[in-house]
């Protein structure tokens, strides 16, 4: 559309140049000779505005024909979606396992109940003898000096000692005696002795029992 713009605006100062030329022309002075026939005086102005009329008619139908385009909008690219990091994972956090705390024990296991010079369970009155009673450590702590076997109960008559304590350290898994003198009651018939062990804080201990029988004839 510029081009022709242009074009046109050329053809208009053309048209107009010529015009001028000939308007120049019709006004230099004749020949001697020859007498010229008067010319219609025009006045220039009508001629260019009538010029440049037509031109511009020209023009506008021009571009009745071939009208601009309007430039169609833009488009607005959307916006991109920024991408969201992800929420980082928060790992696991192990549970510590619970540390099995050692169980500390007391206890005992009755081995044997025996008497000597000779095993037996029958004696005439007074006649002396010693009892022996053994326990294993079956706990898991030693057991220190000052465990004591004691009487704690009777069937018949008390001819015995009435109490045993240890002077040595029992370790776990290791056996101890403690030793008892004795002998037959002038009661005849039959005598049961109940025994409990105690530590040396005076607590029983677990399986710490015993029990001896003998008849007095």
């Amino acid at each position: 559309m510029v081009k022709r713009m242009n074009s046109l605006l050329k053809k208009i100062g053309l048209l107009i140049i010529t015009t001028l030329c000939i308007l120049a022309a019709g006004c230099s002075p004749a020949t001697p000779e020859a007498a010229p026939t008067p010319l219609p005086t025009t006045d220039p102005a009508t001629i260019v505005a009538a010029a440049v009329e037509t031109i511009s008619a020209q023009m506008t139908e021009q571009a009745l024909l071939n009208p601009t385009a309007t430039p169609e909008p833009t488009a607005t690219p959307e916006p991109t979606n920024t991408p969201v990091p992800p929420t980082p994972t928060v790992a696991d956090t192990p549970t510590p396992s619970a540390t099995d705390t050692p169980q500390y024990t007391t206890a005992a296991q009755l081995q044997y109940v025996t008497t000597w010079p000779e095993n037996k369970r029958e004696y005439v009155p007074n006649e002396t003898y010693s009892l022996a009673i053994g326990f294993k450590n079956t706990g898991t702590v030693a057991w220190e000096p000052g465990y004591t076997l004691k009487l704690v109960d009777f069937k018949g008559e008390i001819t015995c000692q009435p109490e045993a304590t240890i002077d040595r350290a029992v370790e776990p898994g290791e056996k101890a005696e403690f030793a008892f003198w004795a002998f037959g009651s002038e009661m005849l018939g039959e005598h049961t002795w109940y025994f409990q062990l105690y530590t040396s804080s005076g607590i029983p201990v677990p399986g710490g029992s015993a029990a001896y029988t003998y008849t007095s004839y």
